[in-house]
């Protein structure tokens, strides 16, 4: 029998998965000992009672004054008020001005918002992210103390941050009502890009919309966690209900339901599992 022949009968014998077994077990060893990296780009949970994860996609979908903005406005406070890695929020608005919920807020807030028109908002996204790179080799390398004051001063001031004390930077973007409908629906979207791989980038998107037909597909096929406000028709209910991501209850409940929240109360779906929770919008107790 020649040699060759030899080895064919090996590799056929229950001990050629050897190599797949090592191989699984390194990995999965090395997996767990680097999990702290990993779980940097991760969709994970900040916190029990904030909604909004790392690295996701927000669909908030409600009619003009329902609170979405008021929405986004206390899960930063509550966020300014808990251990997180967001370094700045930025506010996507028309023309860029300062938006008078902030505004009226920005006491309780202590995350650095940067407000950017919707002209500007791709570059200044990308360069966002340019920095964020840099920042990571900085801390990734240990070259800290060998930055000359210029350097840090650059790469402090893009990102709005102080110090390389957070292992990993989020971003959380938002984007309001009315001003992203041209920048979501053109062909080849960078921002839908950049949504679809919210996981590389670490940015946190939140879209303010005003109909579940505003969101163009391939954002919805992405979303992370959708909030649902009353006020809508029941024409509207079964198209809503189809696109939510809502699974654990059938439509007949779910119009039940809906129909019984009050003005500024809304749904939040995990889009994940299907599930959701019902969120009393009111400032004041009942």
């Amino acid at each position: 029998m020649l040699i060759d022949d030899v080895n064919a009968d090996v590799l056929r014998e229950p001990q050629s998965d050897f190599l797949a077994q090592t191989v699984n077990a390194d990995v999965s060893y090395l997996l767990h000992k680097n999990s702290d990296i990993l779980s940097r780009s991760h969709i994970n949970e900040i916190h029990p009672e904030i909604h909004v994860k790392y690295s996701s996609v927000n669909i908030l979908c409600g009619k003009q004054g329902k609170g979405k903005t008021l929405t986004i406005m206390k899960e930063l406070i509550k966020l300014s008020r808990v251990p997180n890695n967001i370094h700045m929020v930025i506010y996507v608005s028309k023309d860029g001005r300062i938006d008078n919920t902030y505004e009226a807020l920005k006491e309780l807030i202590t995350i650095p918002v940067k407000f950017v028109s919707t002209d500007d908002v791709e570059e200044f996204l990308q360069t966002t992210y340019y920095y964020k790179l840099v920042y990571d080799k900085v801390k990734q390398e240990k070259w800290e103390n060998r930055l000359a004051a210029k350097q840090l001063d650059e790469i402090f001031g893009s990102l709005m941050v102080e110090d390389f004390e957070r292992d990993s930077l989020q971003t959380l973007i938002l984007f309001d009502d009315a001003a992203f409908s041209q920048l979501l629906s053109k062909r080849d979207s960078t921002i839908v890009s950049m949504a679809h791989e919210a996981r590389h980038y670490k940015f946190i998107f939140c879209f303010c919309v005003q109909g579940i037909k505003d969101i163009p597909l391939p954002l919805k096929e992405q979303t992370t966690t959708f909030f649902l406000y009353s006020g809508f028709m029941n024409q509207k209910l079964p198209t809503i209900y189809a696109q939510s991501g809502i699974k654990c209850i059938e439509y007949h409940e779910f119009k039940r339901l809906y129909n019984q929240l009050d003005e500024h109360d809304y749904l939040v779906v995990d889009c994940a599992n299907g599930d959701f929770e019902v969120v009393d919008g009111q400032l004041t107790a009942r």
